[in-house]
């Protein structure tokens, strides 16, 4: 039975799950080499594959589907909550943990205002706040990969009313891609050592465009039939080459404000990747899904090998994420797996 007759099966067989993991362990690792001071080509290596905007791509295309099967807003919301808190919460008590426990932040801290002040943002919307009394330990953030959670907070609020728009007339899905598009083209321009600039980045418009092409991907089973149905070296000679036409010309073909015409063909391969072999995640992976774990544990350890002077080899970058993943694992495990299982609606299966 083809995996398009019914919307629930074109989400659930599929290897998303891997895409993500690998997604996630190409911002871990390529944090680990830069921080560790690891060789410069290994970093340009694994900025081939960007995770934050295949993250923002998946989140849309997943999130929106979501959204449209959840039967209400405050179902919505409440699986959205169970996803990202719980995990996140463990992650900023680990991290605090670390810190007293090395030496670095003495007991007393943890009762001052600036300390309630950071917990507040890392555990609400503002993970990208990071205060002076932090700037000595490790690169100075202990977390910082957690600014794409504040703006994937912010797509999930946008979500409904995304929903509602296309609802009304589908052809806003071309004028809201093309704003958002200028938005993403245009940042770059705003001077970058202002604040205005810093909370744009930390803002929805120059990310949100990567989130609607995924949304709008999720509503077109037919064009994802096409892209399965076309051949995989087709996917990644057009991704190689719009890569190399778009570096020729000047313009960002890596990392994460990837240019959009080298977004689209790298979103037409991932969603190849997406249904070739669609079961392979499920024997990789088992229903294990770790990626989240990855990208949230990476910089506190990392930061901690920093702190401990565990820099310049590769050694110490296969152990950051060996113990990355250890910590992944134990999260989804004990954290992840029971809270995804109180989710009411759901688009993976457990049993």
């Amino acid at each position: 039975m083809s995996v398009f007759n019914s919307p629930t099966k074109l989400l659930t067989i599929n290897n998303l799950d891997l895409i993500r993991l690998v997604a996630a362990f190409q911002v871990a690792l390529k944090h680990a080499l830069i921080h560790l001071e690891v060789d410069d080509y290994y970093i340009e290596l694994v900025s081939v594959f960007p995770g934050v905007p295949i993250f923002f791509l998946l989140s849309g295309f997943l999130i929106y589907r979501s959204y449209a099967n959840s039967g209400s807003m405050r179902a919505f919301f409440a699986n959205r909550l169970l996803r990202i808190y719980p995990a996140l919460v463990v992650c900023f008590m680990f991290s605090v943990v670390m810190l007293v426990w090395l030496g670095y932040l003495p007991l007393s801290t943890l009762i001052t205002k600036d300390f309630v002040i950071w917990e507040i943002a890392q555990l609400t919307l503002f993970q990208f706040y990071n205060p002076d009394f932090l700037r000595g330990f490790g690169v100075g953030v202990v977390n910082g990969s957690l600014w794409t959670i504040s703006l994937e907070m912010q797509f999930y609020f946008l979500t409904p009313l995304l929903f509602y728009v296309v609802r009304k007339s589908r052809s806003i899905w071309a004028l809201l891609m093309a704003f958002f598009v200028a938005c993403q083209v245009l940042h770059p321009f705003v001077a970058s050592d202002t604040l205005y600039y810093k909370l744009l980045m930390v803002s929805f418009f120059p990310w949100f465009c990567m989130f609607i092409f995924g949304a709008w991907m999720s509503t077109r089973d037919d064009l994802v039939k096409k892209i399965i149905d076309a051949p995989l070296w087709l996917f990644v000679v057009v991704y190689a080459v719009v890569d190399v036409v778009c570096y020729w010309a000047g313009m960002r073909v890596v990392g994460n404000e990837i240019n959009i015409i080298s977004f689209l063909a790298l979103s037409a391969l991932v969603f190849k990747l997406a249904y070739t072999k669609p079961e392979l995640s499920r024997k990789i992976l088992g229903k294990n899904d770790i990626s989240y774990g990855v990208y949230i544990y990476h910089m506190p350890i990392v930061n901690a090998f920093i702190f401990f002077g565990w820099i310049g080899t590769p050694y110490f970058v296969l152990a950051a994420m060996m113990a990355t993943f250890l910590f992944a694992y134990l999260s989804w495990i004990c954290i992840e797996r029971p809270m995804l299982g109180l989710k009411k609606t759901t688009l993976r299966r457990f049993n």
